[in-house]
């Protein structure tokens, strides 16, 4: 889903997504020389499609077997499609979203872009939300660590939206990232150079690892930000066990405590 926050109640219809829109928080209200008009949060959980347009990423062994790569994308993408209903690609996204938004008045040059994801390198890759919002705006503020969590919290978002042209408006991008195999695993990427499939997003997956050994897991001052995610989804990694695809479940209940820890800050 995507969603926008500019007035409370207020509801866009979006295609396959949905847009909400709220009023400044009152952290933000109670800085009444800021002159900002709103925050826009747009959430958008990344589905990270290795291969689905690259050729080489499944030719290999298999030549050019045009039948083999037809095979292999059609699995993908209907893995990813029942999954998560609606899923389009970035760009598409990004489209409807800034149609949106200027129906309100909300361009690049009254907003400020910031975006809470993973700094799980692949966020940034060419094509992915993240990447096509910070190229649209020209900049981006980093606001999340691990997971996509907001960790630079109500202090990091205050110097944040201090920086809003007068009488604009705030623009975010947020929310966990998920990679998905050629062969539809989910929780899993091929990286760029790599000859074999690594964990996306990887502190998710370390998190229900964790959750899921028996062992005692608590706080670590140097690993604050995986305690932070292990705390927070510790009750739900049984239930994601059940599911066939438990990385699904868990980066959609990982956008849940994101959004509610985000909405907490603003």
């Amino acid at each position: 889903q995507i969603q926008f926050h500019l007035r409370p109640h207020t509801q866009l219809p979006l295609g396959s997504a949905m847009a909400l829109v709220s009023s400044s928080r009152p952290t933000v209200q109670r800085r009444s020389h800021m002159q900002l008009r709103s925050v826009v949060l747009l959430v958008a959980a990344g589905l990270l499609l290795r291969g689905v347009l690259r050729y080489r990423d499944v030719a290999g062994d298999q030549g050019s077997d045009a039948s083999f790569v037809f095979y292999k994308t059609s699995n993908l993408i209907q893995t990813v499609t029942v999954s998560f209903p609606g899923a389009m690609p970035g760009q598409h996204v990004m489209d409807k979203a800034l149609a949106q938004l200027d129906k309100y008045g909300i361009g690049k040059e009254n907003s400020i872009f910031g975006q809470s994801c993973c700094p799980d390198e692949i966020n940034s890759d060419a094509g992915h939300l993240p990447k096509l919002m910070a190229t649209y705006y020209g900049h981006s503020f980093p606001l999340g660590g691990l997971g996509g969590a907001p960790f630079a919290g109500k202090t990091g978002f205050g110097a944040f939206s201090h920086h809003v042209p007068d009488n604009g408006h705030v623009v975010i991008v947020f929310g966990p990232h998920i990679g998905f195999s050629m062969d539809g695993e989910a929780g899993t990427f091929l990286r760029t150079g790599q000859a074999a499939l690594s964990t996306a997003c990887g502190a998710l997956v370390a998190a229900y690892n964790q959750c899921m050994s028996g062992q005692g897991w608590g706080s670590e001052p140097r690993d604050a930000q995986q305690a932070w995610l292990r705390n927070k989804l510790r009750h739900f990694c049984p239930v994601a066990a059940t599911s066939k695809h438990p990385m699904v479940e868990m980066v959609t209940k990982a956008y849940e405590v994101i959004e509610e820890e985000m909405l907490s800050i603003i």
